[in-house]
C-alpha cells in the first residue's frame, strides 16, 4: 500500500476525492462531496485544481478490443538498433496498432501493446517493426480490460 502522507501536495479530503474518481470515474461530484464532507462546488473546485497540478492527467473510457474485433492482441518487447530514443518514439506513434507503450530496462528498450484485427495485420505491424530493430512477440491469451483500480492501491 502507498503511504498518502509521503505524497506532498495532496491534503487528506483531496486525497478522499482522487480516490472516489478512481473507483468510479463518472461519479457525481454531489456524491463524492456526500462522501467527503464538502458542497459539491467545492468538490470541483478541488479536481480542478488537481488537473491543473497535474494530479489527474485525464479521464479515460477502457474499451474492449474484442467486442470491437481487435480480437488479435500481443505484447511486444523491442530493441531499437540505429535508431534514436525520440525517433522511435514518433514511428510507434505512428503506427495505430500500438495502444500502449513504455520505454523499459533490460534487453530490450520498449514494451508495446498491439491491438489487430488479423494476425496478417499484427504481422504487418511486425515487419514494420523489424525495419528498425529486433522484435519478440507473446499474444496475450487473456487478462484485466484495465488497470488496477486506484482505490485498491491505497487500501481503500
Amino acid at each position: 500500500m502507498v503511504n498518502e502522507s509521503k505524497h506532498r501536495g495532496l491534503d487528506k479530503l483531496s486525497w478522499k476525492i482522487l480516490k472516489a474518481l478512481c473507483a468510479d470515474a463518472r461519479v457525481s461530484n454531489a456524491e463524492i462531496g456526500r462522501q467527503v464532507g464538502l458542497s459539491s462546488p467545492a468538490v470541483a473546485e478541488r479536481i480542478q485544481k488537481m488537473e491543473e497540478q497535474g494530479f489527474i492527467q485525464g479521464h479515460h473510457t477502457v474499451v474492449d478490443f474484442d467486442k470491437i474485433g481487435l480480437t488479435i492482441q500481443a505484447f511486444v518487447t523491442f530493441k531499437s538498433i540505429g535508431v534514436k530514443h525520440n525517433d522511435m518514439l514518433k514511428i510507434v506513434d505512428a503506427i495505430p496498432e500500438i495502444v500502449e507503450w513504455h520505454a523499459i530496462t533490460g534487453n530490450a528498450c520498449m514494451l508495446l501493446r498491439i491491438a489487430a484485427y488479423s494476425s496478417r495485420e499484427l504481422e504487418a505491424v511486425i515487419a514494420q517493426l523489424g525495419e528498425f530493430g529486433e522484435t519478440s512477440t507473446s499474444l496475450i491469451l487473456s487478462g484485466s480490460a484495465h488497470t488496477k483500480p486506484f482505490a485498491k492501491i491505497f487500501g481503500r
